[in-house]
C-alpha cells in the first residue's frame, strides 16, 4: 500500500473501543466524527457511539435521549428496584395479581414463548432459585439438595397473564435480567434513529446493536481481555456473546459460572462461549443463552430454526458455526 494512502486510512480510524466482550471500530470522514459516551445503568457499563453527520450537538442530544430511554426501561423492568412494576409482581407472589403496563406484559408474554422455543433453556423465573449461586466473596458450591429444591421454583409456564394483570405463584420470582437489557438496547437504537442518526452503535456491557456498518471484535474465551477470537464486519444487526469467563469460580478444578441451566439448576457445561448475530438485541440475548446451554449440534440447530448466525466454542475448545457466520477480517 502506498505511503499516502496508508496515512489516510490510519487517520480515518476514529472509533476504537474495548467494552465488555468486544472491540469496535468505525471509519469516518473529517466532517462525520463519532460522538462517544459511556454511562452506568442496569448494573452495567453502557457505550453509545453516533456518527454525528456534522451536527455534534444534535448527536449529543440524541444520545442523551437514548440514555433517558434506558433509564425509563430500568425503572419499569428492574427486579432490583422495589418500586418497579416487576418488583411489585414478585412481592405479591402467591397473594394477588398485579396490574402492569402493557409494555411489560408484552415482554413477559414474549419471554414465555421464548422459553418454549428454546427447550426451556431460557426462563425468566430463574430468580426463584434465590441466592444459592453467588459469584462474589460469598461464593460457595451449593449441595445437590439445595439446587434441586430451588430448581423446582423455575417454571415460566406457571406465570398467569390475564390481560394486563400478572399473577405469580408463591415461592416464584421473576428476573428479567438479560432480556430487559436486550430490549433496552433495541429501544435506545430506535430513539437514535428517530432523531435522524442512522449510523450508530449501542453497547450494553458487550451486547451490541449497530446501525450502519461496524467492525466488531469477539473476545477469546480463554485468553486475556482484549485478545480476540475473531473480528467481523456487521451491518444493521446485533452481536451478543454469552461466555463462561465473565463471572466464575474454579473449585477443585471445576469451573462454576453464572450461566445456569434452568432445567438442572447447575452451570451449563457444553460451551465456553457463544456469539449470535441476530436482527435485534432482545432475540440475540435469548438465543445466545439457549445455544450456549444446548451446545454443539443442538445449539446450532436452534440458531438455524431462528434464522440467526452463531459461532460456538464448545467445552473442549472446538469451534462450531453456522454456514452464514461471517469470516474473520
Amino acid at each position: 500500500m502506498a505511503g499516502p494512502m496508508r496515512r489516510i486510512l490510519w487517520r480515518t480510524i476514529l472509533s476504537l473501543s474495548f467494552v465488555g466482550l468486544l472491540l469496535a471500530w468505525r471509519l469516518s470522514t473529517p466532517n462525520n466524527t463519532v460522538v462517544k459516551t459511556q454511562r452506568t445503568l442496569m448494573g452495567t457499563l453502557w457505550t453509545i457511539q453516533v456518527i454525528d453527520q456534522g451536527h455534534p450537538e444534535s448527536a449529543r442530544q440524541a444520545t442523551d435521549a437514548a440514555y433517558a430511554e434506558l433509564a425509563r426501561i430500568d425503572r419499569l423492568m428492574s427486579e432490583w428496584k422495589p418500586a418497579s412494576p416487576i418488583s411489585q409482581v414478585n412481592a405479591a407472589a402467591g397473594k394477588t395479581a398485579v396490574t402492569v403496563p402493557a409494555e411489560l406484559r408484552e415482554l413477559l408474554e414474549r419471554s414465555v414463548r421464548y422459553s418454549r422455543a428454546t427447550e426451556r433453556t431460557f426462563d425468566i423465573t430463574w430468580r426463584g432459585m434465590g441466592a444459592i449461586w453467588r459469584f462474589d466473596d460469598k461464593f460457595r458450591v451449593p449441595s445437590s439438595k439445595e439446587v434441586e429444591s430451588a430448581r423446582r421454583r423455575i417454571d415460566s409456564e406457571k406465570i398467569q397473564i390475564l390481560g394486563d394483570q400478572i399473577f405469580l405463584p408463591a415461592g416464584m420470582n421473576i428476573g428479567l435480567g438479560g432480556i430487559a437489557k436486550g430490549y433496552a438496547i433495541d429501544r435506545a437504537m430506535q430513539v437514535l434513529l428517530q432523531k435522524g442518526f442512522t449510523d450508530a452503535l449501542v453497547d450494553g456491557g458487550g451486547d451490541v446493536l449497530v446501525h450502519g456498518t461496524w467492525r466488531l471484535g469477539i473476545q477469546h474465551p480463554r485468553k486475556e481481555r482484549g485478545q480476540l477470537l475473531s473480528s467481523i464486519s456487521l451491518r444493521d444487526g446485533s452481536l451478543v456473546t454469552s461466555g463462561d469467563y465473565e463471572r466464575f469460580r474454579i473449585v477443585d478444578g471445576v469451573r462454576y459460572h453464572h450461566i445456569i441451566d434452568p432445567r438442572t439448576g447447575w452451570p451449563a457445561n457444553a460451551s465456553m462461549s457463544v456469539t449470535v448475530l441476530a436482527p435485534s438485541a432482545e432475540l440475540g440475548v435469548v438465543l445466545a443463552k439457549g445455544i450456549f446451554i444446548l451446545g454443539g449440534e443442538k445449539g446450532l440447530e436452534l440458531a438455524k430454526t431462528w434464522h440467526v448466525e452463531a459461532l460456538l466454542i464448545d467445552a473442549q475448545g472446538h469451534r462450531h458455526q453456522t454456514r452464514g457466520f461471517p469470516p474473520s477480517l
